[in-house]
């Protein structure tokens, strides 16, 4: 019973990251680009919370490394909130799919 539950997780988990970046790349309304990006950073925070708070607590290493990619969403929104130019915004973007994908594979993988 407990792994088919995983197993749905780990499937509507994955899901959701697949839709969500590929939204984030090939949207051209700006407006709904930028709230599919917002959901991201905080999904991409959220998976590292997580990940991080699922470990054992004498795990450190792999705890800082779970921090580090919620780190990067925050960093990625945070470039985002304060550029104006595409090169920035495209930095942003980057920096949040880094942080989902990593918290998505340190989760179930790694």
């Amino acid at each position: 019973m407990a792994l088919g539950i995983l197993v749905i997780s780990y499937v509507a988990i994955s899901v959701i990251t697949i839709i969500g970046l590929a939204l984030m790349y090939l949207l051209k309304n700006d407006r709904a680009k930028a709230g599919v990006f917002y959901f991201l950073s905080i999904w991409g925070m959220g998976i590292s919370v997580f990940t991080a708070m699922s470990l054992p607590t004498n795990w450190i290493a792999q705890q800082l490394i779970a921090w580090a990619f919620g780190i990067l969403g925050a960093a990625g929104l945070i470039v985002h909130l304060k550029s104006s130019s595409a090169s920035g915004r495209m930095a942003a973007y980057l920096l949040v799919t880094v942080s989902v994908i990593g918290g998505v594979l340190k989760m179930f993988i790694l």
